[in-house]
Parts: C-alpha cells; structure tokens; sequence
C-alpha cells in the first residue's frame, strides 16, 4: 500500500510540477521537479524499506525514453556527424571517466581510485530529455544539434561499461583489461546487432499484422509501447547492450518503409498523443525521484567522519568544474577537425562567436537519470564483507554535480546561444494563418450550393449572393422558412468558427493582414446573427405547437438536419483546408514543419467528425 501511494505522490507532483513551471518564469521544469522532489522527501515519511531499484529504473524510464527519441531524431544529420558522434561516446566519456576519477581521488584520497573512476564513469552519460529539450528551444546549430542528440543517446554504453568495470575492481580487488574490452565490443557492437535485427523483426511483425488486417490502431500502439520493454528485456538476457539496443532499434523501425494507410494514419496520430504523455511522465518522475534522492544521501553523506561537509561542497564544485573543462577542450578539437576537414579556416573555430557558441554546447550536456540509476547500483559491501569504501559520500557528490549541471544548462546555456524563433509568434506564421482561414471561409460560401441537405437553385436562394472575390458583405434574399431552409445557419456557423481562429492570430499579424482578417471576420459575425433568427423560429415551434407530436418532430427534424448539414460543411471545409495548405507551403509562405503542424490538426479533426 504505501508503494501505491508513493506513486500516487509522484504523478501528482509531476502534475503539479507542470502547473507550477506557467509561473516560475526562467526556471527549467526538470529543475522544479527535482525541488518537488526534495519537498516530497523531507515532508513525507516514506518508509525505509521502501527503495527505487536502479535496474527498474533503466529499463521502466530510460529504455521507453530513449525509444521515443529516436521516433523524431534526425537521421540524416546522425549519419552525417557519425564520426564526431562516436568521438563523444567513446573518447570523451572515457577521457571523463580518467579526469574526474583522479581529481576525485586527489581532492579526497579516502576514496579509492577505482571507486573514484566508477564516479567519472557514470558521469559520461549526459540526460537524454534534458538535451532534447535543450535542442528544441535553443538554436545550437545543426551540426552541434545533432552532436548532442547522439551523444545524449549512445554514449550511456561508454560509461556504464567503464562503471561496471571499476565497481568490479573495488568488491573484487582484481581487474583485466582484455575482459574489460571484450565486454565493451559485446555490449556496444552487440547491442547495435541485436537492436537493428529485432527492430527489423518488429517492423515486420507489424507489417504482417497490417497485411492481414488486423488494423486495430489500439493493438498496434499497444504492440509499439512494448517494444522498448521487450527489446530491453531480451538484451539482458544474453547480456548485451539493452539501452543501445532499444536505440538501435527504433533508428530501425522508423527508417524502414510504412505504408501510409487510413488505419496506419489513425495509429501514428494516436500513438503519438500516448508517447507524449508517457514521455511527460516518465521525465517527471525520474526529476522527482532524483530531488528525493538529495535528503536520503545528503545527511548522512554530511554526517560522516571520513569527509567533512565543506570538503564535500568544495569537491562538487571542483569535479563540476573539471567535468565541463574537459567537455569543452573536446568540443574546440572537434571544430578544428571538422574546419580542417571542410577546408574553412581554423582560426574562425576561435573568434568570440564561436567559442560562446561552444561554451553553450558545453553547458547543453547535463547528467540526470542513468547517471543516478548506475550510482544507485552501487553494493554496499565488497567481497571481504567490509562496507563499500564511502558509498554515501559518492552519492552526494553524484547528486550535487547532477544538480550543478542542471543549473548550468538552464542558466548558462539561455545566456549564451539564442533562442530558436517561435513562429507562433512571428508575423509570418500569423500571417500564413490568417491567409489560409479566409481561403477556407471564402470556400465555404463558395461551396454552400454543393453541401448540406440543400443543394443546387435553392442553396444559392438561400443563401442569397455570395460573396465577391474581394469579400463584400452580402444581403440574405430569402426568409427563414423551417425546417427547409437549415443550410444558412450551418453555413454561417461554420465560417464563424473559421473566424474566431483569425481573431487570435490578428495580434501577431502584419497591419494589412490583420486588418484584412478583421474585416472578414466581422462579417462572418454579422452573419452568425441570423442564427438568431433560425432559433428564434425553433423556439416559436416549441411555444406554439407544445403539446403537438408534430411540432415536436418537426424541431427535432429541425435539429438533426441542421448538424447533418454542419457536419458535412465542415468535412468539404477541411478537406479544402488541407488544399489551401499544401498550396502554401509549395509556395514557401509556410515552412515544412508549420505545413506538417496544420496538416496534423486537419486530420484530428477529421478523425472527430468520423
């Protein structure tokens, strides 16, 4: 019971995490989760034999996250940076693991230097989510972009190799090299075979499936959230690389052809909206569960003999500095060999533009989940039975460099590359907004002889004369006579749906647009007051025939038909919709991604009206 409990305190701090980052302007949402966490931890009596198991959290939170990421990484700038990314996953996580172990063992010789190199180890591993984030909000450039999302999702293999290698030698007091490489080739290039083929067979199993018509969109989200959890689970079992194999496989699974069917079209939309919200959850809790972590570690870590407090302090702020000092040397080689490889001049690599730049990437590499799920792992004895040498220590320390490179991510890095433009905010994207509603608008009117239950003579009787090209308001030439004449209202609703979107866009837009958009708009409001009079002549069938079975059904004939009719303005509306984009975005007023933003609005609304 107080397992379940303790669930239900994480989900509603990440809900409250969220709803608290709409105020706290400036401050990252894994930042306020983890102080969620550390109030969480220090106001809850959560009972002692209630612990958070390091490998359940690799494979319940970082094995689906790291999944999904490759769901909407970009491949070809992955491929493109291939050798930069394989200099960070293995260079220089190992270079971490030798500069943060010996300034660890130097600044406190208490702690062996094995034990001092598993610390340097696990923080190789950078936070998937957090870089991600990072990505999508600051413009870090394509080439650094794409650096820090392969980094963020290979190099975790590098690090825990290098940790289990190192924790061996403190419990056993034995090392050998060779069987340490051999468990470095088996668990990188092993969990890169076996990922690849089982991605490969899922695709196919889903194809199959697709092929002899099992097309229930559910079964196929269902089927795709536990793939990372198998695939994960079988890795373990013959002991090769699982979170690389889980990568492997989704790189796999989404460069493999798919036939775009309605069914498959359903199913993209829909697992879409689940992976998002898992992904939120799975975040969330994993920042909770690291700020709870602070207060278990920190007072006995601070209440110890062996280091005293200040020590301890100062050891964070030494290893953090020394972590980003090498992060950063590595970057600036890795531009020079690129210039020189590109034939740019090498010394542009160093003028103030650039560097900042680097600096910022160097800040853009936080640690957080597996960094504390692989500290976590670590025994509490060694192999004479004897406590493992500072173990509390080493997760306060762990803890407070994660938190350290939190704040300089959230900080640091605002400060030193800009922002990506928001097109929601920009007059362009208002602009292109406002354009293709007035489009839709247009063709609604256009269009009301050909939708509804009237067609033909009497549509356009009673619709009266459309509008011209340049949208003058027009005179309605027939009365309101029910429940015949339905097709106005629903016509008249339907464009003031269009024009209540225009209104919100017509603060960002240009003057000439938004001025435009306003005078379309308040014509479509005009309109919509003969809706009144539609209701109106409802009204008097209810009052006047109330206790006639006739005047009943005639008002509710009257209803029906008028949602029919709307119904099917709105279905020739979007697929007109769809039109006007497509011709946008050729004409390049729309970017691919706003084009593909709208396109996945139109379908959802689609899918709503079926």
């Amino acid at each position: 019971m107080e397992l379940l409990e303790l669930i239900l305190f994480l989900l509603i701090a990440v809900v409250a995490s969220s709803m608290l980052d709409q105020v706290v302007r400036g401050v990252s949402l894994p930042l306020v989760q983890i102080a969620l966490g550390v109030v969480i931890a220090l106001v809850l009596p959560i009972p002692d034999d209630i612990t958070i198991d390091a490998e359940l959290l690799l494979i319940l939170f970082i094995a689906p996250l790291h999944f999904n990421e490759t769901r909407h990484v970009d491949s070809e700038g992955l491929y493109k940076n291939r050798f930069g990314i394989a200099s960070l996953v293995t260079g220089l996580v190992l270079l971490t693991m030798v500069a943060l172990g010996t300034s660890l063992h130097a600044l406190l010789p208490a702690i062996p230097l094995a034990a001092a190199l598993a610390f340097g180890a696990a923080m190789g591993s950078t936070d998937a989510s957090a870089v991600t984030s990072l990505a999508k909000e600051m413009r870090f450039g394509r080439r650094h972009e794409s650096l820090l999302n392969g980094e963020a999702l290979f190099n975790d293999v590098t690090g825990t190799i290098g940790f289990q290698c190192a924790i061996a030698v403190v419990v056993s007091g034995a090392f050998s090299l060779s069987h340490a490489g051999q468990e470095f080739v088996l668990e990188l290039f092993g969990g890169m075979v076996v990922g690849a083929l089982l991605g490969f067979l899922f695709w196919a199993l889903m194809a199959g499936m697709r092929r002899f018509g099992l097309e229930n969109p559910t079964v196929h989200v269902v089927l795709e959230l536990l793939t990372p959890f198998i695939i994960y689970l079988i890795c373990e079992q013959i002991h090769v690389g699982g979170v690389i194999a889980v990568v492997l496989a989704g790189l796999t699974i989404s460069l493999l052809p798919h036939r775009m069917t309605p069914a498959a079209s359903h199913q993209k939309i829909q697992a879409s909206s689940v992976w998002k919200t898992l992904e939120f959850v799975l975040n969330g809790i994993i920042f909770v569960v690291l700020g709870m972590q602070i207060p278990h570690v920190l007072v006995p870590a601070l209440q110890g003999d062996a280091v005293t407090a200040w020590m301890l302090v100062t050891a964070v702020i030494v290893l953090t500095v020394v972590l980003d000092l090498v992060r950063f040397v590595w970057i600036v080689g890795l531009d020079v060999v690129n210039a020189w490889r590109t034939k740019h001049p090498v010394k542009a690599c160093f003028s103030k533009r650039s560097l900042k730049g680097i600096l910022g990437m160097t800040f853009a590499g936080p640690k957080g989940g597996v960094t504390l799920a692989l500290m976590l792992t670590i025994p509490y004895t060694v192999a004479s039975g004897e406590a493992f040498p500072l173990r509390e220590e080493l997760l306060f320390l762990t803890s407070g460099v994660i938190v350290c490179t939190m704040l300089l991510a959230n900080f640091a890095v605002r400060k030193l590359v800009p922002r990506k433009p928001s097109e929601k905010r920009s007059k362009e994207y208002a602009d292109a907004e406002i354009t293709i509603l007035m489009q839709v608008i247009n063709s609604i009117q256009e269009d009301a002889h050909l939708t509804g239950s009237n067609t033909g003579e009497s549509a356009l009787l009673a619709m009266g004369q459309s509008e011209d090209s340049a949208g003058e308001s027009r005179e309605s030439t027939a009365e309101v006579t029910l429940p015949d004449n339905v097709d106005e209202p629903a016509t008249a609703i339907a464009m003031k749906r269009y024009a209540d979107r225009i209104r919100t866009f017509i603060p960002q837009a240009s003057a000439d647009v938004a001025a435009e958009g306003k005078a379309l708009a308040d014509r479509c409001d005009e309109l919509y007051k003969q809706v009144d009079a539609y209701e109106e002549e409802l009204a008097n069938i209810d009052n006047d025939d109330a206790e006639d079975a006739e005047g009943f059904e005639k008002h509710i004939v009257a209803l029906r038909r008028m949602k029919e009719a709307l119904d099917d303005i709105q279905d020739r509306a979007l697929s007109r919709e769809l039109e006007f984009i497509k011709a946008a975005n050729r004409a390049g007023t729309l970017s691919d991604e706003h084009a593909r933003k709208l396109r996945n609005d139109v379908y959802v609304q689609q899918m709503t009206l079926d």
